[in-house]
C-alpha cells in the first residue's frame, strides 16, 4: 500500500513537472499574443474583410464585454485569444464602414446613438442608424493604422482614459490623433 502511494505521488509530481514544462509552448501555440497580430494595409480594406480591430496604443482587440452576443453589450479591449467574438467584418457603405461582429452578427455603434463625447461603444442590431457607420481617417498614424470617426457624432473611437488595461471601455471622443484613437484591422 505504501509503495503504491509513493508511486502515485511520484507519478503526480512527474506529471505536474511535464505539464509545467509543456504549458508555455502549448499556450503559445494556441493563443497568439496581441503583439503577433499583422495589421492589414488600409488601402486594401473591402467588403467582407474579417479580422480583429486592434488598438494602436494598447495592442488589445475589441470585443463585446464578457463575450456577450446580446444587443447593447458594451465593447471593451481584451488580449487577442482567437475567439470568434473578437472578429469583425467590414460592411462598406460609400465612404463609411459598418463593423459586424462575427459571432453575434451585431454592429459596432454608440450607446443610445449618442453624439456626446464619452458615450460608450456597444454592439447593436443593424439598424441603418448613422451611429453604426465609421469613416476611416488616416494621416496621424502609420499607413496601416486609422482613426474610426463616427458618422453621426463626428467623434472618434478610443479607449476611455487612454487605458492599456484589459477590459477598458471603448467610447467616442473628440478626434485628436492620439495613439489610443488609432486602430488597425489585424489578421492573426
Amino acid at each position: 500500500m505504501r509503495n503504491r502511494r509513493t508511486m502515485n505521488a511520484v507519478g503526480a509530481v512527474l506529471a505536474g513537472a511535464l505539464l509545467a514544462a509543456a504549458s508555455p509552448a502549448i499556450a503559445q501555440a494556441q493563443s497568439p499574443q496581441s503583439d503577433d497580430l499583422r495589421f492589414l494595409p488600409v488601402s486594401s480594406l473591402r467588403a467582407a474583410d474579417t479580422g480583429v480591430l486592434a488598438n494602436y496604443k494598447s495592442r488589445l482587440v475589441l470585443q463585446p464585454s464578457g463575450g456577450s452576443t446580446a444587443s447593447g453589450a458594451k465593447v471593451v479591449q481584451q488580449p487577442y485569444n482567437g475567439n470568434s467574438i473578437q472578429f469583425w467584418t467590414t460592411v462598406p457603405d460609400g465612404n463609411y464602414f459598418s463593423w459586424e461582429n462575427s459571432r453575434s452578427g451585431k454592429n459596432l455603434g454608440i450607446d443610445g446613438a449618442s453624439t456626446s463625447a464619452g458615450a460608450v461603444a456597444i454592439q447593436a442590431n443593424g439598424s441603418g442608424d448613422l451611429n453604426q457607420d465609421w469613416q476611416l481617417v488616416y494621416g496621424d498614424y502609420p499607413s496601416n493604422i486609422f482613426a474610426l470617426k463616427n458618422r453621426k457624432s463626428g467623434l472618434c473611437l478610443g479607449i476611455s482614459g487612454a487605458s492599456t488595461s484589459n477590459g477598458a471601455q471603448a467610447a467616442q471622443f473628440r478626434c485628436d490623433g492620439s495613439a489610443n484613437q488609432g486602430w488597425g484591422l489585424a489578421a492573426p
